[in-house]
């Protein structure tokens, strides 16, 4: 196969460059145009005119080409894609070709980040189609309509904190937000240190009637899991030494999660092997009691991490056929890291020991999305354990604030030889009100929005117009077209307030205006 690659003057040696790393034979051709993204199919179709006759298999224009490249296939009877956004992803393109079927609308990278997203998807799929099959092994269990077990993606549990503290519409509000990420079990979380069976049973009840999925009871209280479980809780989350004689009565119908304390005594074994061998007595001491649904979680303890893996990875060695439980929550929200990274990095070794469920909470705003991160981190690691491959190039991942590869150019300080350069310094002067009126900005993150409230002047109480949009280029367009921005400085101004917001919205950061997102520079 040969292909040529239209480009524009400044790219040329990088698309060079990026075409040589694979198989595919190429041909750079760079128009007469500085920057490749201003090139349109109309010109490009016009400067190929008398390509017909050359031997060329398939056409790729740069992907941030605006129009359909269909128009250079009609002049030159070649057929022509879109390439990627950016020319360190040629190789990937060039390699897919054949395999991939790429459009005359739609970068190539998006079409293979698209692909790959499928197949993981439908590995996933199939797995759970063949649900019933996997529940006759040992080691799976079926709780409600989910399956959980070692032959399924581990079970994300979102957790809705101190819930009897919330009114019914709040707490179901969490409840369908976690749902609507991915979360496939809901966690009521009580109070800890106070009894409030009767608002067990409300928040049970609360959350049971918004949405579809199994709900977990978050007590050792036996009162509150009492009226949890009489309210239709399918799990218990926990029993223990001192509480699992009054809890049996009322459990031998609900999966309960067993831990390795008696907290009405205050104990709690630090060391793995004093766990391991506490919590198998009393998963042995439940059965008899008449539990049947048993799951094990030897505490993720936030202050010996390494302790505590090593005694869910030697439970899980004498007890393959014990779904786990890891409280991946313990450690995210006492850690003053992005939650990102290490959610990532508890579901690999939660994947490692033999992990079924996750415990996932957003108590504090750095943990905030902590359910989302780890419903992909879940599909990650069991996709990564299915192949037998590590969790990386699987369609699906949890790239957010780095990237994977290096699309930046870097800057040619050979362009500064005949031009004047002139260095940026921070101006103090007072500010010029724009007579069109002046903007805050915020976000409505329920909505997902960003929004400019637009004050005619700067008495004025209430905003005259509120801009909304999901993008800043949506929301300064519209304010640029109701002429709402008069002065250059003022749309500077918003251009840069209204793209951190936008990245605010997109990262999970706070944002205030006139305020830097980011307070420290580590690179």
């Amino acid at each position: 196969m040969k292909v040529l690659l239209i480009t524009g003057l400044l790219a040329e040696n990088t698309v060079q460059h990026y075409a040589q790393e694979n198989r595919v034979k190429t041909k750079v051709l760079a128009l007469k145009v500085p920057v490749a993204a201003l090139l349109i199919p109309e010109r490009i179709a016009k400067a190929l005119e008398n390509l017909k006759g050359h031997d060329f298999d398939v056409i790729l224009i740069p992907g941030l080409t605006r129009g359909i490249a269909s128009v250079i296939a009609d002049t030159t009877g070649i057929p022509t894609f879109k390439g990627p956004r950016y020319a360190a992803d040629l190789p990937t393109v060039l390699n897919a070709l054949g395999q991939v079927k790429l459009s005359t609308v739609s970068p190539a990278c998006d079409i293979l980040r698209e692909e790959l997203q499928r197949k993981a998807l439908q590995e996933l799929e199939v797995v759970e189609k063949d649900r019933d099959a996997l529940l006759k092994k040992k080691g799976n269990m079926l709780i409600r309509e989910l399956a959980i077990g070692k032959d399924f993606p581990m079970r994300v549990m979102a957790e809705i904190v101190d819930a009897p503290l919330m009114s019914n519409s709040e707490i179901q509000r969490l409840a369908k937000d976690y749902v609507k990420v991915g979360a496939e079990i809901i966690d009521v979380g009580m109070v800890a240190g106070e009894t409030k069976p009767s608002d067990a049973k409300r928040a049970v009840k609360a959350v049971k009637s918004v949405v579809n999925v199994p709900v977990s009871i978050d007590s050792l209280d036996p009162n509150e899991i009492r009226e949890a479980v009489s309210a239709g809780a399918d799990i218990i989350l926990s029993a223990d030494a001192g509480n699992i004689n009054k809890i049996a009565p009322f459990a031998s119908d609900t999966a309960v999660v067993v831990i390795p304390t008696n907290q009405r005594e205050g104990y709690f074994p630090k060391k793995a092997e004093e766990r391991v061998s506490f919590l198998e007595d009393l998963i042995e001491k439940a059965k008899k009691l008449g539990i049947t649904k048993l799951i094990g979680d030897l505490i993720l303890d936030p202050s010996n991490v390494v302790e505590s893996l090593i005694a869910f990875g030697e439970f899980a060695n004498r007890n393959p056929n014990v779904p786990l439980f890891v409280g991946v929550s313990n450690v995210t929200e006492l850690i003053d890291a992005d939650s990102i990274g290490v959610n990532a990095l508890l579901a690999r070794l939660s994947s490692e020991v033999g992990a079924s469920i996750m415990l996932a909470t957003e108590k504090s705003s750095k943990a905030k999305g902590s359910v989302r991160e780890e419903v992909i981190a879940s599909k990650m690691m069991f996709l990564a354990k299915k192949r037998g491959s590590v969790p990386k190039d699987l369609g699906l991942d949890l790239l957010v604030l780095k990237d994977k590869r290096v699309r930046e150019e870097p800057y040619d300080k050979e362009v500064e030889a005949n031009s004047q350069v002139i260095t940026a310094t921070e101006k103090f002067e007072p500010a010029i009100l724009d007579t069109a009126g002046v903007f805050r900005i915020t976000l409505d993150r329920n909505e997902g929005t960003i929004v400019a409230l637009h004050f005619a002047t700067l008495q004025a109480d209430k905003p005259s117009n509120i801009v909304k949009g999901r993008t800043a280029e949506r929301v300064y367009t519209e304010i640029v077209e109701r002429g709402l921005v008069t002065r250059l400085d003022h749309a500077s101004y918003l251009g840069s307030e209204l793209a951190k917001a936008e990245i605010a919205l997109k990262t999970g950061k706070e944002y205030i205006q006139d305020n830097p997102l980011f307070k420290k520079s580590y690179y």
